[in-house]
């Protein structure tokens, strides 16, 4: 199997893993349990970003273009009020 191949294979395996383990940690009511997911997905974070590192650093990925700072602010705006309406909808239901 050639590198580019087997970074991109290796990408993607932890990106479903950081996906999976985001599921469980807001599924998860014990808190002991919840650390450890938190800790693993922190240590699977930083293993991804060095791999990513290292796949763009030999082109064997190109990321998206940078997002303008209009865009930035815009979707910032879209999630404070998705934010703020489960916060109310939250509250009506006590």
């Amino acid at each position: 199997m050639q590198e580019q191949a087997m970074v991109t294979d290796a990408l993607n395996s932890i990106n479903a893993g950081l996906k999976s383990l985001g599921d469980m940690i807001s599924q998860s009511e014990d808190q002991q349990l919840r650390q450890t997911l938190q800790q693993m997905r922190n240590e699977a974070e930083t293993c991804q970003h060095e791999l990513y590192t290292i796949a763009t650093s030999k082109n064997y990925y190109q990321p998206a273009q940078k997002a303008s700072q209009d865009e930035i602010n815009d979707l910032r705006n879209v999630i404070t009020q998705i934010t703020n309406q489960a916060s109310q909808g939250g509250q009506s239901m006590r």
